[in-house]
């Protein structure tokens, strides 16, 4: 197996099957809903760092089979990025955390809207661009 996997982003494969993983810590955050990036890798396993949790958690890391792994894209967007919203341009929020929808295969991120708990609450998808990142 040539694939170099370190560095990639991806998730783990529909009925990929919980005997795929050990978790090499008590991190936040449950690894099927999750981006994950990996970090290391030998000829059968790969080991992954969960992201798109808050800086504030520890950060959840496995060991998980090659098979287990899908590759994705890199989220256009990061945890602690600040945003407006383009709809209201006016609002200001933080992505707060990134998750990985498996019905709907895509990304989406809860934000933090400033003032505003009903925005906050929403969801909302890498490719809708309804968010677009500030520099403040």
């Amino acid at each position: 197996m040539n694939k170099n996997y370190v560095g990639t982003y991806g998730v783990i494969k529909k009925n990929g099957g919980i005997d795929l993983l050990c978790s090499e810590n008590e991190g936040e955050g449950n690894i099927f809903f999750s981006i994950l990036k990996c970090i290391e890798e030998n000829d059968d396993y790969l080991k992954v760092v969960v992201i798109g949790k808050g800086k504030e958690h520890l950060p959840k890391i496995a060991i998980i089979k090659r098979e287990g792994y899908e590759v994705l894209k890199k989220p256009k967007f990061n945890v602690g990025d600040k945003v407006r919203l383009i709809k209201y341009p006016d609002e200001r929020a933080i992505v707060r955390l990134i998750i990985w929808h498996e019905k709907d295969r895509r990304i989406y991120y809860i934000l933090d809207v400033e003032g505003n708990k009903k925005r906050s609450n929403s969801w909302y998808y890498e490719d809708e661009n309804k968010f677009e990142k500030i520099n403040e």
